[in-house]
Parts: C-alpha cells; sequence; structure tokens
C-alpha cells in the first residue's frame, strides 16, 4: 500500500459517514491541499514521513471547512463557530519542522 493510500484510509476512518470510494477523487485533492500547506509552512520540498498523520489531520479540518471557506464565523440562532486558520495543536507540530530560509 503507498503512503497515499494508506492516509487515504486514516482520514476515511476519521470522517463519520465516508465510506467505499465515492468520495476519493475529493479526499485526495484535500490531501495535496494539506501537502501543499505543510510544504509552504515548513520550507521543504516534500511532507516529511513523521508529519504524514498531520496531514491526514489537516486534511480532516479542511474536509470539515467544505463550504465556509472564508468565513471567519457564523452564527446561527443561538449558537457561534468561530474558524481559526490553523488549529494550534498542529501549528506547533507542523512548525517543529520548519527548515531555516537565508
Amino acid at each position: 500500500m503507498t503512503a497515499v493510500e494508506e492516509m487515504l484510509t486514516a482520514l476515511k476512518a476519521r470522517l463519520p459517514g465516508v465510506t467505499g470510494d465515492g468520495q476519493d477523487a475529493l479526499l485526495k485533492a484535500l490531501l495535496a491541499d494539506a501537502e501543499s500547506l505543510i510544504r509552504a509552512l515548513t520550507w521543504r520540498e516534500s511532507v516529511p514521513p513523521a508529519l504524514q498523520s498531520a496531514q491526514v489531520r489537516l486534511a480532516v479540518v479542511l474536509y470539515n471547512r467544505l463550504g465556509a471557506e472564508g468565513e471567519e464565523s457564523r452564527t446561527e440562532g443561538d449558537v457561534t463557530r468561530r474558524f481559526s486558520a490553523l488549529p494550534e495543536d498542529l501549528r506547533r507540530e507542523i512548525f517543529a519542522y520548519r527548515t531555516a530560509r537565508t
């Protein structure tokens, strides 16, 4: 099994209601987006193997934000939801792998 297939399986396990192969194209696109974000934040050419779990968790965040792109907060009745650009636990984990820039 390739790394992408393993991450796809892990992503499906974290998303309730996602079964089968019907959403594989979307999930692979979200994994690719998560990879791009991690590469941009770490200034690396590729995602280190140690950050593959963070890549899957970031893809879950991106999946959960579908339809709320660009929103900072949303109020529906008495419920207010606020969105952060990147959850702090993921930010710390990813930034630990930053390379120096000159």
